[in-house]
């Protein structure tokens, strides 16, 4: 794509695997970037993104090449040339760049009906996804944007098809189950590795456990790290040992950045959603003498 620059690798070497960062422009050819830049500052452009960015994360970058696949059909043989990006996305990809012998990351694109595409970026074990694009296939009355004066014009554009692409994505990826609202306590350190947590049943006899602390009550660590705030919280989620041969098994997971206590997940290719309700676990009965 006329666009596209090579990627800006951040690399350190140790023994057979390698650590990087990856940063990659997206194809924003058919418009001007500095007009880009100017109207992205925009509250309604910043707004939209968090919206593009948590689709992007919750739905689309939680399946795997099989479920990519199945979803969006294969992949096409080179890059489309009738796609405009949004202008509330992200100019470039920045992602998690972790590569091990053999190295199977790749890049595909997959057509969205006839709506438009998406761009995927596969990790190196070529099926998780590290990072994800969705293009708008253009037509008659695309407005590509030279200066912030086609502002207007093209957000609505962007709009309406941003509008028949999460339909078509709604219609054709993985229904959610939902759990409804999960009580959780906060989860001691080590607790998990010795069969703490908060378990939950995801059905079909497979257990999550979910690993919680708000960080109200860690003092210590919101002074150490001034970021965060007593508002936060923290959260991990896990298949039971007894679901993964004995071992517990990570389950990539996703918080709503709208509100931090709806969390999206799949496990097994089917999404799971809950809304998380922190309560203050029950003291422990005074022993006896």
């Amino acid at each position: 794509m006329k666009s596209r620059i090579a990627s800006v690798l951040i690399l350190i070497a140790s023994l057979n695997a390698t650590f990087a960062t990856i940063c990659t422009w997206l194809d924003y050819s058919k418009d001007n970037l500095d007009a880009r830049i100017a109207v992205q500052e925009r509250a309604f452009m910043k707004s939209m993104r968090t919206e593009y960015d948590y689709l992007l994360s919750s739905r689309i970058c939680l399946l795997k090449f099989d479920g990519v696949r199945h979803c969006f059909g294969r992949s096409l043989a080179k890059p489309p040339d009738d796609c405009a990006l949004p202008l509330f996305a992200e100019n470039g990809s920045g992602r998690s760049g972790y590569t091990s012998s053999p190295d199977k990351s790749h890049t595909d694109f997959n057509a969205i009906g006839n709506l438009g595409y998406v761009e995927i970026f596969y990790n190196s074990d070529g099926e998780s996804i590290g990072d994800a694009a969705i293009f708008f296939r253009t037509d008659k009355q695309f407005v590509p944007l030279q200066s912030t004066n086609d502002y207007y014009r093209r957000v609505s554009w962007d709009m309406a098809k941003f509008d028949a692409v999460k339909e078509w994505l709604d219609q054709h990826l993985p229904k959610i189950k939902d759990l409804g609202t999960v009580e959780v306590t906060n989860t001691p350190p080590g607790a998990i590795s010795h069969g703490g947590g908060n378990r939950l049943d995801l059905g079909g006899g497979k257990i999550g456990i979910i690993q919680f602390y708000a960080l109200a009550d860690m003092p210590e660590f919101l002074k150490a790290n001034p970021q965060y705030t007593t508002n936060d919280s923290y959260m991990c989620m896990y298949l039971a040992s007894e679901n993964s041969d004995g071992k517990l098994k990570d389950i990539n997971s996703r918080r709503s950045p709208r509100s931090r206590k709806s969390v999206l997940f799949v496990v097994d290719g089917q999404f799971y959603h809950l809304t998380l309700k922190p309560i203050k676990a029950a003291p422990a009965p005074a022993s006896g003498r």
